[in-house]
């Protein structure tokens, strides 16, 4: 199997034109901000993100 090698500059190169792509269609009304974002979020904006508290765990494990 071939692996490709990808070039910082083909990077931001095509983070450049999706940038682009992305104005036009704000200026053009295709999209809300609000919809670009959650397009472009790694993490979606209705996820519901819950921390869990370990302090319990923890303690009985160094409490011994």
């Amino acid at each position: 199997m071939k692996v490709r090698t990808v070039s910082f500059e083909a990077l931001q190169r095509d983070k450049r034109r999706a940038r682009k792509r992305d104005e036009l269609r704000l200026a053009r009304g295709e999209v809300t901000p609000e919809q670009l974002e959650e397009e472009n979020s790694f993490i979606p904006l209705s996820a519901k993100i819950t921390l869990q508290d370990f302090s319990k765990t923890l303690k009985r494990y160094y409490d011994k």
